[in-house]
């Protein structure tokens, strides 16, 4: 049987696709223990160890069992229990958004319903006193009513000698189901998990219930929440907005919050009515922007912990935010979608699901590094003849970037009028008459930006990206290419972007999205000019264990930072690279 590598080029090749979707399962066997149930006692027939069928709800051993299915042309692998019913598939991929959060990626699988047997999907099919009646996605449903969230998975590949070899795998969250409709015809929707934060039930700080219980006036430190047993919403410790009152408060005590700080974080001490809402904020001392935004993930859109490497996240913010942290208290509820664009466009990054990883990722603006290696993409090698499409983003061009910082109260709506800093970064020269000659500007108003100098740092970042007007390429690749991702960096060479000499331009670009034309055989990439290719570099600063110059690893030289001599040269007599 082949391996991949030799299938993908391999004239005659069969694709196919496969869906899979994870239900949950019970792992206990019926009237066994710990399961008590019993035929008579709690149930007239067996259960479909199913949580809706489940007649001991408080044993329930939640596993997991997959169903797969796949197209109904015919073309099946041997080994596999695949169920033939998939007449259509639409997939529409992430779109990464430079500084900003990610277009979602969504699937939606169409299939026909149809008449099988209950074996190897009902446990006790032997035991039913009728035989099997209905349809399969009639059944699902009716015993798996709790399918959103479960994960789906879309896999697409090749058929070799009756075998499937899976080149890529899709991974989504259920949405929801439709149908079957009077035809059969049934809809499974799969979306990426970021679709949390669309939201508006998402929302941080999450409301609070609690109102006062009595009239609370100027100097006193002690307040009555309403009502009884609210209390247990409260934290032990923490802040509360009640009007345009921050109230810092050290403990709690059943309804009570003791030891009030009145007219916190320099918001004015009043009189407050009782019924007045009594509103929990979220406070972030000094954090990072990886464990901002995952905390708002995690603890306020409920979205799975292990679909982010948070070690990752801290690594990039490590490289190209440096001491970059924030000190926010947010005092009004608010969508958490909103809250992390806030946090992305401050610190000039973006956060996009990486279907085939089943990982959220997290990416800063930074320069090129010296010594950075970038595949180039060119019509003779790679790109499909006829493919390429080119268009200028007009509307992604920047001259000046507009940054308001320091929110004068916690208290107060994020905008320009409310902030104390203005920080104004031009490009005076692309506004000229020799080339524009006409501005274009973008305002950034950011609670989250801890300094000037972090504000002018990405300004900068921002206007090296766009200062001139962006090109963004479609084109498509074979499977034999086929190995980009969304956020990887590519240099573009073709004829359809020439140089002064009208010789082949080279633009330097990053991912931003990923589609298959022909599942598993033909794909399409649109990528988005982030530099002039050779302009501004940087290197990392090595760690205190990196070795010395003349006995550093190529590794080591190619990544990190060596000071030189006086005169440009490094300890072994070579010249050193320059950053510009």
């Amino acid at each position: 049987m082949s391996d991949f590598d030799t299938l993908r080029v391999k004239v005659g090749r069969r694709p196919i696709v496969v869906v899979e979707i994870d239900l949950d399962f019970c792992q206990n066997t019926y009237g066994t223990s710990p399961c008590t149930a019993a035929l008579g006692t709690t149930g007239t027939a067996k259960c479909y160890n199913t949580f809706k069928s489940c007649q001991d709800t408080e044993n329930f051993n939640r596993g997991v069992k997959t169903y797969k299915f796949c197209s109904n042309d015919g073309r099946l692998p041997i080994g596999q229990n695949l169920f033939p019913c998939i007449t259509s598939i639409d997939i529409t991929p992430s779109v990464l958004v430079q500084e900003d959060f990610s277009i979602a990626a969504s699937v939606t699988v169409t299939a026909q319903d149809f008449t099988i047997h209950d074996r190897g999907i009902d446990p006790y099919v032997k035991d039913r006193a009728s035989s099997c009646q209905g349809t399969f996605f009639g059944r699902l449903r009716a015993r798996n009513p709790y399918l959103a969230n479960r994960v789906m998975r879309v896999k697409t590949g090749y058929i070799d000698d009756n075998r499937a070899i899976y080149t890529m795998t899709r991974t989504y969250l259920i949405d929801h189901i439709e149908g079957p409709d009077a035809d059969g015809s049934v809809r499974l929707v799969g979306k990426d998990p970021l679709r949390y934060t669309d939201d508006d039930k998402y929302q941080v700080p999450v409301p609070s219930r609690g109102v006062l219980s009595t009239e609370l006036d100027i100097g006193i430190t002690t307040l009555g929440l309403a009502a009884p047993g609210i209390g247990d919403d409260y934290p032990s410790s923490g802040v509360v907005r009640i009007d345009d009152e921050l109230i810092a408060y050290a403990l709690k005590a059943g309804d009570l919050l003791q030891g009030l700080t009145r007219g916190y974080l320099g918001t004015t001490e009043d009189t407050h009515d009782a019924n007045a809402k009594v509103q929990i904020c979220v406070s972030y001392a000094n954090e990072t922007v990886p464990n901002i935004i995952y905390d708002l993930l995690v603890n306020y859109a409920q979205i799975d912990p292990s679909f982010i490497t948070l070690s990752d996240w801290t690594d990039e913010a490590d490289n190209w935010l440096g001491s970059f942290t924030s000190t926010v208290t947010l005092s009004d509820p608010a969508s958490v979608k909103d809250i992390i664009k806030e946090v992305l466009q401050a610190s000039g990054s973006s956060l996009w699901w990486d279907e085939e990883e089943a990982q959220i990722r997290f990416k800063v603006i930074m320069p090129f590094l010296i010594k950075q290696d970038v595949v180039i993409l060119n019509d003779t090698a790679n790109i499909i003849e006829g493919s390429v499409q080119i268009e200028d983003l007009e509307d992604e061009r920047l001259s000046r970037v507009t940054t308001y910082i320091d929110l004068k109260s916690p208290v107060l709506d994020v905008d320009a009028k409310n902030f104390q800093t203005i920080i104004f970064s031009i490009e005076t020269d692309a506004e000229g008459e020799n080339e524009y000659q006409t501005p274009q500007a973008l305002e950034i108003k950011s609670r989250w930006t801890p300094s000037i100098a972090y504000a002018d740092s990405i300004a900068n970042r921002l206007l090296y990206r766009r200062r001139n007007t962006p090109r963004q390429v479609t084109l498509q690749l074979d499977a034999k290419d086929a190995t980009i991702k969304i956020g990887d960096l590519r240099d573009v060479k073709t004829r359809l972007m020439q140089d002064f000499d009208g010789s082949d331009a080279i633009i330097r670009c990053v991912v931003t999205q990923v589609r298959e034309v022909m599942p598993g055989t033909l794909y399409e990439y649109v990528l988005v000019q982030v530099a002039p290719r050779g302009g501004m570099r940087a290197a990392l600063i090595a760690p205190d264990s990196t070795n010395v110059w003349t006995s550093a690893t190529a590794d080591e030289k190619k990544n990190y930072m060596f000071l030189s001599d006086d005169n440009g040269f490094l300890s072994d007599g070579s010249e050193a690279p320059v950053l510009c």
